[in-house]
């Protein structure tokens, strides 16, 4: 199996979640601070969903109002990533990597499937 990261934020429940399902299933991580090492443009891109990019974004980032993620209109999957990348804390937590895939959020049965 590929090594699996979890990119965190300090203080994120959903993050603590995902670490304690990670350490219940007994799966080895890298915990990686999602703010002082951002994730990869190329897992980034793997992980906003083209069809539905605005959940990729965290509604409780100041900078999801400042830049009116909710009435913005995305032209390309390119744009979220460039503007995620400008803005780590932006990203929706957290964000779960293995080899080049990776998902955003923490959801049970998700992981499961992500990691078999």
């Amino acid at each position: 199996m590929s090594p699996v990261k979890l990119y965190v934020k300090s203080g994120c429940k959903a993050c603590d979640r995902a670490a304690a399902y990670l350490t219940k299933k007994e799966i080895s991580y890298e915990r990686v601070d999602i703010l002082r090492s951002p994730p990869a443009k190329k897992l980034l891109e793997k992980a906003v969903d083209a069809f539905d990019p605005k959940t990729s974004f965290n509604a409780r980032a100041k900078g999801f109002k400042d830049h009116d993620i909710p009435n913005a209109t995305f032209k390309t999957k390119k744009e979220v990533v460039d503007l995620l990348r400008a803005n780590p804390d932006m990203i929706r937590r957290p964000l779960l990597a293995r080899g080049e895939k990776a998902i955003l959020g923490f959801d049970e049965a998700d992981y499961a499937t992500f990691l078999r």
